[in-house]
C-alpha cells in the first residue's frame, strides 16, 4: 500500500507491506516524483512505532486526578459541553485550537473549520514556530508563502546557497540532488556557524556568527550593486522599490560585514561573485528562520531579486520544511487569515456559502501569544497532534500555562507529556491507519493510502472532528476525498490540484497549477511585480550563545523515534569550542551547568571545533534543553528564536559524600 513518510517535509514515497493488520516492512516507492526510490533510516523504520504499548486505545477523561476510560459519545459530549460552558463564561475567544503538522491536509482544514464553527479564529499550527517567517516574507515579496522551485531543479543550478540547514541531518534524501549537482559542476555555498556533514558538498563554508546574517546579505547586495553585478533588466521589468533597497544597503561595506560576521571579506566577495555569476538557487532552513527571523529572510530574498534568480529553470527558492505536512498547515490554519484570504466580511460571507455558517472576522490568538502573552484570556485548549510541552522554549512557563487552564483536550496517538495536563484524551489513528493527502516542502501534494486499521477504538482525526462538529450542531464531511474537494473551493492556491494526480506518485501535483518553478511570467502580488524590502541590521552580542538543531537519527520532539526499537534515547550533549572550553574550565565528557535567564540544565560537554568560539550547540530532540532556550520571539510572526539564547557555562561541582 502506498504512503508518504511521516517525518520530514521531503515527503518520500513509501510502500507499506501489511500482514494481519500489522505493517511488517517498508520499501521506498521508485516512481515517486521527488524521492525516486530513496528513503532514510527513519523512514525505513517508521512503521515500528505504530504497535508500541502506549498507543492511546480509547477515550479518557480525568476524574479525581486520574485519566479513566470512557466511551466516545460521553467523551465528545463532554468536549462540547465544556467548551460551550467556558465560552459562555469568558466569551468565544477563551478557547483555542492548535494543531500539529503531522495531520493530513484534510484534517488541518477541518480543524480550523471546527474552531471557526465554534466562534473563534484562535486557530494555529506548529508551522508558526518554524517557518512562519519564511511564509510571511515570501508572501510579502513574491506572493505565495512557499518555496518557488522544486528540489528536482537543484541539479540544473550553477550555484546553490544553503543557509541555516544541514541537509544530511534534516532532509537526507535530498542529498541525491546535491550529489548530482556537484557532478554537473555546481558550486555550493553553506552558511552555518556549525560544521555538519553537509560540508562534504560545500565549496564555500561561511561559518557566520549567530544573528549577523543581515549584515552579510546587505553587504553582498551593496557589493553587487556597486560593481554592476545585478540583473538590471529583471529589476526594471519585474520588481518594485529597488531604489529604497539600494539606498538602505549603501552603508553595508564588505569591511563592516567582516567585522560583524567574523567572515573574511574575500570570502564574502567570493559568495557575491558566485551568486551573480550563473543560475542560482537560494535555500534555507530553521537556522535562518529561528535566528534573524522574518527580517533576515527578507534580506536574503532581496538577493534573489537583485540577481534575477527566480522564475526559470535551475533558479529560485527552496525552503527546507521540517514536517511532512507543515506546508499545508501554514497554508490553511492561521488566526489572522481565512483559507480564502483576509479576515473580512466578504470572505466570511463566501465561506458561509460552502460551510453553512459565517465565521467571525476578528483576528485570533496565535500560539506564542497564547503561551507567552496570554494574560488569562485563553481558558481552554484543544491540541491535535501537537506537543507544546516538549517543543516550545521556556519549558517551565509552558508547563505552568497548561496547569492554569480549565480545559485541555489532547487528540493524539501516544500518551505524552501533554496528556499529563489533559482533562480529556481522544485516541487518534496514526499516519498509516487513515487516508488523506499531505503537502511537501516542494509544494507537492500526495495521498496517503490507509494500510491497516487503527488499534482499539482510535479514529482518524477527521472523523473525530466531524463527530464533535455534529454534537455542536454542524455538519462536516467525514470522507477525506470530499473534504479535499471542499478545501479546493475555499483555497485558491489548491484550487487547480487534481485528486487523481495526487493519488499518482509519478505525477506532478504541485500547487498552483503544477508549476515546478513559480513566477515565470509574473509574481502573485497585485501589480504582478516582486517587491524589494530593505532591512536594517540590528547590533546584537553576547559572550556565549546557545543554538539548537537536528541530527539525522532523531526527529523533532523524539516521541516517535524513542518508541522504535534500536533507536531509543541518546545521551544529550553540549558542543563547545576548545577556546570556550578552556575559558570556562570545561573538560571533555564532563558535566556542565548550562544556564540562561529562564532556566538551567546539567549536560555533558563535547569539545569540538565543529562550532565556532562564542557558540554552544545541543540537539533539539532532548526536550529538557527547552528549560534553557529563551522564548524571544520574532517581532513579525512570533516565531521563537531557538538559535540565539545568551547562556553561561560552568563546570558542575558536586559536594563529596
Amino acid at each position: 500500500m502506498k504512503s508518504i513518510c511521516p517525518f520530514c517535509g521531503v515527503g518520500c514515497g513509501l510502500e507499506l507491506l501489511p500482514v494481519n493488520n500489522i505493517i511488517t516492512a517498508v520499501k521506498p516507492t521508485p516512481e515517486h516524483v521527488v524521492s525516486h526510490g530513496h528513503i532514510c533510516g527513519k523512514g525505513a523504520a517508521a512503521h515500528e512505532a505504530l504497535t508500541m504499548w502506549d498507543r492511546i486505545y480509547y477515550p479518557l477523561v480525568r476524574n479525581k486526578g486520574n485519566l479513566e476510560r470512557t466511551d466516545w459519545d460521553s467523551a465528545l459530549d463532554l468536549v462540547v459541553k465544556k467548551i460551550k460552558e467556558i465560552q459562555g463564561k469568558y466569551g468565544p475567544d477563551s478557547v483555542a485550537f492548535y494543531g500539529g503538522c503531522q495531520n493530513t491536509l484534510e484534517e488541518v482544514y477541518l480543524f480550523q473549520k471546527l474552531g471557526r464553527a465554534l466562534g473563534t479564529n484562535n486557530v494555529d499550527s506548529c508551522a508558526r514556530v518554524c517557518h512562519d517567517p519564511s511564509a510571511k516574507a515570501l508572501k510579502e515579496m513574491v506572493g505565495i508563502g512557499a518555496g518557488a522551485t522544486s528540489v528536482t531543479e537543484i541539479p540544473k543550478a550553477d550555484v546553490i546557497v544553503i543557509a541555516g540547514e544541514s541537509i544530511t541531518d534534516s532532509h537526507p534524501v535530498l542529498s541525491q540532488y546535491f550529489v548530482e549537482a556537484k557532478q554537473n559542476g555546481a558550486k555550493i555555498i553553506v552558511i552555518d556557524p556549525r560544521t555538519t556533514r553537509t560540508d562534504v558538498f560545500a565549496d564555500v563554508h561561511i561559518k557566520i556568527k549567530p544573528r549577523t546574517d543581515i549584515f552579510l546579505f546587505n553587504a553582498v547586495g551593496n557589493y553587487l550593486i556597486q560593481n554592476n553585478r545585478v540583473n538590471n533588466n529583471f529589476i526594471t521589468a519585474r520588481t518594485d522599490d529597488f531604489e529604497s533597497y539600494k539606498s538602505t544597503v549603501a552603508s553595508y561595506t564588505l569591511e563592516l560585514a567582516e567585522e560583524k560576521t567574523g567572515i573574511p571579506k574575500e570570502t564574502i566577495k567570493q559568495f557575491a561573485d558566485l551568486v551573480s555569476g550563473g543560475k542560482t538557487i537560494f535555500s534555507w532552513g530553521l537556522g535562518l528562520t529561528q535566528s534573524t527571523g522574518t527580517k533576515g529572510i527578507k534580506s536574503y530574498i532581496d538577493l534573489v531579486l537583485l540577481t534575477g534568480n527566480i522564475g526559470k529553470e535551475g533558479t529560485g527558492i527552496v525552503v527546507y520544511r521540517g514536517q511532512t505536512n507543515v506546508q499545508s498547515s501554514g497554508d490553511l490554519i492561521k488566526p489572522d487569515i481565512f483559507p480564502n484570504g483576509p479576515l473580512n466580511d466578504a470572505n466570511s460571507t463566501e465561506l458561509s456559502k460552502v460551510w453553512g455558517f459565517k465565521p467571525p472576522i476578528c483576528k485570533g490568538t496565535n500560539i506564542p501569544e497564547a503561551f507567552y502573552g496570554n494574560e488569562g484570556k485563553i481558558k481552554a485548549l484543544f491540541l491535535m497532534g501537537y506537543n507544546p510541552v516538549r517543543s516550545l522554549p521556556d519549558k517551565k512557563r509552558i508547563e505552568n500555562f497548561l496547569k492554569s487552564l480549565e480545559l485541555v483536550v489532547v487528540e493524539d496517538i501516544f500518551m505524552t507529556e501533554n496528556t499529563d495536563y489533559a482533562h480529556i484524551v481522544l485516541p487518534a489513528a496514526a499516519w498509516a491507519e487513515k487516508d488523506g493527502s499531505v503537502t511537501s516542502l516542494d509544494r507537492l501534494v500526495k495521498w496517503r493510502f490507509k494500510a491497516v486499521d487503527p488499534p482499539g477504538e482510535a479514529l482518524p482525526d477527521g472523523e473525530i472532528l466531524a463527530r464533535i462538529a455534529k454534537k455542536a450542531g454542524f455538519t462536516f464531511e467525514t470522507s477525506p476525498e470530499a473534504n479535499f474537494e471542499e478545501m479546493k473551493k475555499v483555497s485558491k492556491i489548491y484550487s487547480g490540484v487534481n485528486i487523481s494526480d495526487v493519488k499518482d506518485y509519478s505525477k506532478n501535483s504541485r500547487y498552483p497549477n503544477g508549476e515546478l518553478h513559480l513566477y515565470s511570467e509574473k509574481f502573485s502580488l497585485p501589480d504582478g511585480k516582486a517587491k524589494f524590502i530593505p532591512v536594517v541590521a540590528k547590533e546584537e552580542s553576547s559572550d556565549l550563545i546557545l543554538s539548537t538543531g537536528r541530527t539525522v537519527t532523531r526527529y523533532n520532539t523524539d516521541e516517535v523515534i524513542n518508541r522504535i526499537p534500536g533507536m531509543q534515547k541518546y545521551i544529550p550533549t553540549l558542543w563547545i569550542n576548545p577556546v570556550d572550553a578552556k575559558k570556562y574550565g570545561v573538560s571533555e565528557g564532563s558535566m556542565v551547568l548550562l544556564k540562561s535567564r529562564v532556566g538551567q540544565l546539567e549536560i555533558a560537554a563535547r569539545i569540538t571545533e565543529d562550532v565556532i568560539p562564542g557558540v554552544v550547540f545541543s540537539y533539539m530532540h532532548n526536550a529538557d534543553i527547552n528549560y534553557v532556550v529563551d522564548a524571544e520571539l520574532d517581532d513579525e510572526t512570533g516565531t521563537p528564536k531557538y538559535k540565539f539564547t545568551p547562556v553561561t557555562v560552568s563546570p558542575v561541582i558536586h559536594a563529596s559524600s
